[in-house]
């Protein structure tokens, strides 16, 4: 299993060895970030910015693979669940 931090969303590998003082100190300051967000100005290609809302930060522990492993093993899934889908439309 590895340790990595989840960012809005957005998965990321922390550092092998780190340690859990580090971890918190990253996490607790990225809490503290704000997220801009930016509506489109139609017509004259501006955009309008504004403070939204905090970064979700949590930390998980994963377990990696491959990117092959992870793609084969998403292509069986994808079969299966065709196969699956095709059979009870049979």
């Amino acid at each position: 299993m590895k340790k990595v931090i989840v960012i809005d969303g957005n998965r990321y590998l922390l550092p092998e060895g780190m340690s859990s003082k580090d971890v918190q100190a990253v996490a607790g300051f990225l809490v503290t970030l704000t997220r801009v967000n930016y509506e489109y100005m139609w017509g004259d290609g501006e955009q309008a910015h504004y403070a939204d809302k905090g970064a979700e930060v949590r930390i998980e522990e994963v377990q990696l693979v491959t990117k092959a492993e992870a793609k084969a093993a998403a292509d069986k899934s994808r079969s299966d669940y065709e196969a699956k889908k095709a059979a009870a439309a049979a």
